[in-house]
């Protein structure tokens, strides 16, 4: 499917007003240091970056089966009697 002028405008449109949207709620001035006063500079290139902060990842996080076995093993230790700590990883 060929595309013309005025759809690549359009997307190109719709990528840099979603990227000055990210930049302006992070704040920290990184919209001045990214665009230097002219937006169409986010066109092209990443601005997300690998801080722990700014990146979630599929393993950063417990499964769905870990969280199906800690909540089993929750329950075996509340009809025994013990407290857990569920934050407290063993």
């Amino acid at each position: 499917m060929q595309r013309d002028r005025a759809y690549l405008r359009k997307e190109r449109k719709r990528v840099v007003n979603k990227k000055c949207r990210l930049l302006k709620n992070l704040g920290y001035g990184l919209y001045e240091g990214y665009t230097r006063g002219e937006p169409g500079r986010l066109a092209k290139g990443k601005i997300h970056c690998s801080c722990w902060m700014c990146r979630k990842k599929a393993y950063d996080s417990l499964s769905h089966q870990d969280l199906k076995h800690e909540e089993y093993a929750t329950q075996q230790f509340l009809e025994v009697g013990i407290k857990r700590n569920p934050s407290k990883k063993y």
